[in-house]
């Protein structure tokens, strides 16, 4: 399961962000926000590959990692760009996941044959406890039983067998 995310939605989304963050604020929003991530993939194989709006930014940054977690920096355009950009060059979008509330974001997914998820349903997912795989039990070898022979059967019925009452006239 890949999961792109629209980074700076799905933040506002759960709260990790506000405009009225204090100088500094984003970077430490930003990096409590990936830690969330990579702790709600683990264990579960799921790829999470977020794209924040970078517009301000004079490079493009190249695609890096936070603990798992893919994160590329959309730079002199936005992130949405950036996810439709991604999209039409994964070679198989069915397993991508889209998650974002931004309609263009949802539509470019839904275009290219992959599946979309709301913030919501993607906080649920990640509040969700794991599921466990199955524990493959191997069966147990049959074993023919060999045929009983008439010894076995008489020492058997003589040491479970009781010997009849005899009725008192």
């Amino acid at each position: 399961m890949i999961f792109l995310i629209d980074g700076y939605n799905l933040m506002f989304a759960v709260g990790l962000a506000s405009r009225a963050l204090p100088p500094g604020g984003l970077d430490r929003a930003r990096t409590r926000f990936l830690d969330w991530l990579a702790e709600a993939a683990s264990g579960r194989g799921a790829v999470v590959r977020v794209v924040f709006d970078a517009q301000g930014s004079p490079f493009a940054s190249p695609e890096t990692e936070h603990r798992g977690v893919r994160v590329r920096f959309a730079a002199r355009r936005t992130a949405d760009d950036e996810i439709e950009e991604l999209l039409a060059a994964e070679p198989r979008p069915a397993l991508v996941t889209v998650v974002s509330n931004d309609g263009r974001v949802r539509a470019a997914g839904r275009r290219r044959g992959g599946a979309v998820r709301g913030c919501e349903e993607f906080v649920d997912w990640c509040i969700a406890p794991a599921e466990r795989p199955p524990v493959a039990v191997p069966p147990e070898a049959e074993k023919p039983e060999p045929p009983t022979t008439p010894e076995e059967m008489a020492a058997w019925l003589a040491a479970f067998s009781t010997p009849p009452r005899r009725r008192k006239l």
